[in-house]
């Protein structure tokens, strides 16, 4: 099992506090600002711990096990007990899902000083339909036959997604568990009957205004709820006693993996480099050939190493089943990677600072002369991918959904966002950054209505030269420059991606390519998404991936095999 402990700078410790994520993509966004919790805390006293439970993020089983649920509740049992070897005081606060799992076990709950509900899902049943019609609808429609269910960020047999249907919270139970309970609701559910419920039995409820933004965000930009995390420390801090003990603790950086049907024993092992970058590298257990070949996964915005619907972490185990190795990393200030700032919730794209952080990771993970290395990833995660493999002669590039077609740096940031409607307002940034940025709005929001008609009626070598200039997206400007340094790309599209990509000309690009003998590879998924959740984009991903590190796909059926 995957955690991370969070100590007091003097390991003088009050009480621990053991954090229960949520699930899915509700997991990988709040990451960020559990991690800010567990920091508030730690400097309050408390050793805090945050896991991922099994069969998700960075721990061990596919997430598409049978008995998923079941091992779920034994993570939070096992984590409970981890905590409980260091002090004798323990805490458990549970975001969204977490919050439901987290109330399961009554004989657990009657040991906890402090139990925080936070955004709670009362009724494991509402959820999973929820998560269900929100992943048809925002997503992608599935297959009739197919045996899984899917949610928003990940897909469950079914079996387990029974089990966590089944689930339930009540009030009373709560209420006679643990020593105190604080509930924070969303403002919509504060008069309905679990609140109503748990206040009258003792509780103390209090609202979080709405909760989507953080937990739930439309868009790249999140936003941390900032005043919920402090109301939940120091509700903590005057709840728990103040007596202290010492605490030591001695982390594991790596683990080891059993055979498996997929193949041989893997080591999966977490480093910190030099400007705090936190790097996960998957590779056989056994000896290994210099030669074996590298995928260096990049990920996208605030999507953290894991990717989309753990698509970067299962694809590792894969490969490394394979005989390959596999990086993946944090991006500066998304995930692990350095402290949390609770101002900087946005982590620029396409910035010089990403491409050094990059090659940082690849020279890094590098070992002897790989007879290949695959860089591969989402959207600006792509064009991370795209400049690191125009630096080696063994390179292949694998770009998943792109929309930046210009290896030039230009900082995506917070008023950028905004002005397309993927952030704050425009007059938010305005106020906190300057008027200078009105201009930068206005131009994103020209950009966006009237480039599309623009470019549907521009002469092709037009549409190129502005390209070229900056003011709209061509295709042919990045391919052109891949195929000079020798590297034709692999090309992965959801529908909705290539419509794009039709609008933007690259057809004719990829045209124009094919008579000089640099035809980039094409695949469009019949359905999918632009964040590339959908289980049909993620198995492209891994056969494309795996072909273009000299790996076999066969017996490859869906990511379960990991």
């Amino acid at each position: 099992m995957f955690g991370v402990v969070h100590l007091p700078a003097d390991a003088q410790v009050r009480g621990g506090v053991v954090m229960c994520p949520p699930l899915g993509k509700e997991q990988a966004d709040t990451t960020r600002g559990m991690k800010y919790l567990g920091e508030v805390l730690a400097r309050s006293g408390f050793l805090v711990l945050r896991f991922d439970y099994a069969c998700t993020g960075e721990s061990s089983g596919s997430q598409e096990s049978p008995d998923a649920a079941q091992r779920w509740l034994d993570s939070i049992d096992s984590a409970v007990s981890y905590v409980r070897e260091h002090t004798d005081s323990v805490s458990l606060v549970g975001l969204r899902a977490g919050a439901l799992l987290g109330g399961q076990n009554q004989d657990l709950l009657q040991t906890l000083d402090a139990l925080v509900l936070w955004d709670p899902v009362a009724k494991g049943r509402h959820y999973v339909r929820g998560q269900m019609a929100l992943h048809n609808m925002s997503i992608g429609m599935v297959d009739a036959d197919d045996p899984r269910v899917h949610l928003v960020g990940t897909s469950l047999a079914q079996s387990a997604a029974d089990a966590l249907a089944r689930m339930h919270l009540t009030a009373q139970t709560l209420v006679e568990g643990p020593k105190a309970l604080l509930c924070g609701i969303r403002d919509t559910d504060v008069s309905g009957r679990f609140a109503t419920e748990l206040e009258a039995a003792g509780a103390e409820v209090f609202p979080i205004g709405d909760p989507t933004p953080f937990v739930a965000s439309h868009t790249v930009y999140f936003e941390f709820p900032v005043a919920v995390i402090e109301r939940i420390a120091q509700w903590l801090d005057t709840t728990v006693g103040a007596q202290t003990r010492s605490a030591v603790v001695a982390p594991s950086n790596h683990a080891v993996l059993p055979d498996s049907p997929a193949g041989p024993a893997i080591r999966k092992s977490i480093h910190t480099l030099d400007d705090g970058t936190i790097v996960w590298i998957t590779e056989p257990d056994s000896e290994r050939p210099a030669s074996a070949p590298l995928l260096v996964a990049h990920s996208t915005a605030n999507d953290i190493r894991t990717g989309p619907a753990r698509l970067w972490a299962d694809l590792a185990e894969l490969v490394a089943r394979r005989g390959g190795r596999a990086v993946r990393y944090d991006r500066y200030g998304v995930g692990e990677t350095s402290p949390v700032d609770p101002v900087d919730d946005f982590s620029p794209l396409h910035t010089t600072e990403s491409i050094g952080q990059a090659r940082a990771v690849t020279e890094f993970a590098t070992v002897g002369v790989p007879s290949r290395v695959v860089h591969a990833g989402v959207c600006s995660g792509s064009w991370l991918a795209a400049h690191l493999g125009t630096r080696g002669a063994q390179s292949r590039v694998v770009m998943i959904n792109p929309l930046m077609w210009r290896l030039r740096t230009t900082t995506f940031d917070t008023t950028k966002a905004s002005a397309i409607g993927a952030g704050p307002s425009v007059s938010e940034v305005v106020e906190s950054t300057g008027p200078d940025n009105r201009l930068t709005a206005l131009q994103m929001k020209l950009r966006e209505r009237f480039g599309p008609l623009l470019r549907a009626h521009m002469p092709y070598p037009v549409v190129n030269l502005l390209g070229a200039a900056g003011v709209v997206q061509a295709p042919k400007i990045l391919l052109a420059a891949l195929a000079k340094r020798g590297v034709t790309p692999d090309l992965l599209f959801s529908p909705w991606d290539y419509e794009r990509f039709t609008l933007n000309r690259g057809p004719r690009a990829i045209e124009a390519l094919g008579r000089r003998g640099r035809r980039p590879n094409v695949r469009v998924s019949a359905s999918g998404d632009h964040p590339a959740m959908h289980w049909l984009i993620r198995e492209s991903v891994v056969e494309v991936c795996l072909d273009a590190l000299g790996l076999t796909t066969e017996g490859l059926n869906t990511l379960e095999e990991a």
